[in-house]
């Protein structure tokens, strides 16, 4: 139906105005809703440009604004630390393994060694436990800067939406 052959009918049969007469009074609500239409895309804008805005902020917490600050930083610092720790105590054992042989050698010696060499076993297993924990604190610290930075690309995603959004509703 064109308006053209609508206004042509107006003069006499009509059949084609009576049916969008028809069409516009059955459907008053759904046409009221269209007018609403643009509010509600600028309430969508808005609420998309906010989850971006947390999505950014929570990536920032994750990996800072340099993307190896926030708790990747903190973890990578926790790392480092335990690895100093694993050195130093690995040294230590070492030291105390020296002391078990050469207390070994002195006669009447043999109780306190073997004490000695045990307690150097059980700070090289510290150590290698402590070693792993690091490893494991640099992984969690790679896998949260994957998160971070997959979140500032969804932070960044979510705010072009509620642009666009934003633009269709001015349309309105």
């Amino acid at each position: 139906m064109d308006l053209g052959s609508i206004i042509g009918k107006l003069d006499g049969g009509g059949s084609d105005l009576a049916d969008l007469l028809e069409l516009l009074t059955n459907n008053k609500e759904q046409l009221a809703m269209l007018g609403r239409l643009p509010d509600y895309l600028e309430k969508i804008a808005t609420g998309l440009a906010g989850a971006g805005e947390q999505a950014k902020s929570a990536a920032v917490s994750l990996v800072g604004d340099d993307g190896t600050s926030g708790l990747k930083g903190t973890l990578a610092d926790s790392s480092d630390a335990l690895a100093g720790i694993v050195t130093s105590i690995g040294n230590g054992a070492a030291r105390i393994a020296d002391a078990a042989e050469a207390a070994a050698r002195v006669p009447l010696m043999d109780g306190p060694a073997a004490r000695l060499a045990s307690a150097a076993e059980e700070m090289s297993g510290a150590t290698e436990q402590l070693g792993k924990l690091a490893t494991a604190m640099d992984s969690i610290g790679d896998t949260l800067a994957q998160v971070g930075a997959a979140l500032a690309r969804l932070g960044d995603h979510l705010d072009d939406s509620g642009t666009q959004a934003r633009g269709f509703a001015e349309l309105g």
